[in-house]
């Protein structure tokens, strides 16, 4: 596949992904706000909030399985499409438990989406700039933030839930539209089983993954305990619903050049060192929640935030693309994806009962959660250089293992 043809279809993975990440983000400061319209209180919110999240959990990591039952382009475009009428119907519900059911159901199907798009990129982008295709593909959280947190507040003062609703469906018709152009990508190759029992190179490739995953468990649970907090911070403080979506909208403006950039420079400075930086900047955001009672206030915490975010998520599944080989991607894509979303359950879960329990104490504690995790990342440093052999970095390390393989069989074919 030339390099063109690779730009154009990451072009085209980053439009269905800024749809669906346009409804995501600019709808997420309002769910809570939403709820409370049919009488949620803050612990019912958490609990909606949590209800969302296991959906969007199960849907990314079914995401593998599904695809290989019925074709990634194929599961790509009919999710988008099953799911477009939900958008729309949300704007419709007239009960807290339709708006449960409705924004679940978005939430499994957005996750279907966002996880392919990334196993697309994991499965295009070549290895000397991997940190700037993922960079790309997740500018649509920051674009997602700025576009939709702008266009959500301005149509809920101008014309309220439901017109906003259906103008979100409209928005989301982008990625079913947009996915008839992605190719299904290069596949696996497929691996007999007693090849597979004799590459112990698998092996050296499992602990610094796990690791990995338990340390995006760490930082994404500060991260969305903190962007959860934030709305209903500023919901106790009698900030607007248009307010609160600002924050979300400033944040994306801000975000879009750190998270292009932090990329780009990971493939040349090293992916660990920019991860632990957007680890510290979850920390600084989450204390600043605890000072915060001024709109700009707010922002400065949305920005800090939304970066350490858009950054944990693309330099995470760009470093686990440096650690799997190719055909265990897809499988360990969905998980690190998964480990995100199940993050949220919990943070969306407690956060509205640990905010009324013990109060603003609970952002200082996720601060610290965040500054573990970017301590973390140096044993995963030390743990990743002893991939290396004979000097061979570990991206070249992977495709020597590939060439084994392959070669391993061609002579099993040939006996």
């Amino acid at each position: 596949m030339s390099t063109q043809t690779i730009t154009r279809q990451l072009f085209y993975l980053f439009f269905c992904n800024l749809a669906i990440l346009f409804i995501g983000m600019g709808l997420f400061p309002i769910l809570p706000l939403y709820a409370a319209e049919f009488g949620a209180t803050p612990a019912t919110a958490g609990l909606y909030m949590a209800s969302t999240y296991c959906a969007i959990s199960v849907g990314t990591f079914s995401t593998g399985w599904l695809a290989a039952r019925i074709g990634r382009k194929r599961l790509f475009v009919s999710t988008g499409l099953v799911s477009l009428p939900a958008v729309f119907l949300l704007g419709q519900a007239t009960a807290l438990w339709q708006v449960f059911v409705l924004t679940a159901f978005i939430w499994l199907t957005g996750g279907i989406g966002l996880t392919l798009a990334n196993i697309f990129t994991g499965l295009l982008a070549h290895s000397h700039s991997r940190g700037k295709s993922f960079g790309l593909l997740h500018l649509g959280s920051p674009l997602g933030a700025l576009l939709g947190g702008f266009t959500v507040s301005r149509l809920v003062v101008w014309q309220g839930y439901s017109f906003l609703f259906m103008i979100l469906a409209l928005v989301w018709a982008v990625w079913p539209a947009m996915s008839l152009l992605v190719m299904e990508g290069p596949e696996a190759t497929s691996v007999d089983k007693d090849v597979r029992e004799r590459r112990q190179i698998a092996v050296s490739f499992k602990r610094p993954f796990y690791q990995l995953l338990g340390i995006t468990l760490l930082a994404t649970v500060s991260i969305n305990i903190s962007r959860f907090g934030t709305s209903l911070t500023m919901q106790a403080l009698r900030f607007s619903a248009a307010d609160v979506a600002s924050t979300t909208a400033v944040g994306g403006l801000i975000t879009i050049p750190v998270v292009y950039y932090f990329g780009a420079l990971s493939d040349r400075l090293g992916r660990r060192r920019f991860l632990s930086l957007g680890y510290l900047l979850a920390a600084i955001g989450a204390v600043s929640l605890i000072l915060s009672t001024q709109l700009w206030h707010f922002w400065l915490g949305a920005i800090l935030l939304l970066i350490a975010r858009v950054v944990s998520s693309s330099l995470a599944a760009a470093l686990a693309t440096d650690i799997l080989a190719p055909d265990e991607l897809e499988r360990g894509l969905s998980w690190l994806n998964t480990a995100g979303w199940i993050t949220g359950v919990i943070a969306f879960a407690a956060t509205g009962q640990m905010i009324e329990t013990v109060g603003m104490v609970i952002f200082l504690l996720v601060a610290i959660l965040a500054l573990g995790a970017a301590w973390q990342l140096r044993t995963l440093q030390t743990q990743a250089a002893d991939m290396h052999f004979h000097g061979l970095s570990p991206d070249t390390h992977r495709e020597t293992a590939v060439s084994r393989r392959k070669a391993a069989e061609s002579l099993l074919h040939l006996k």
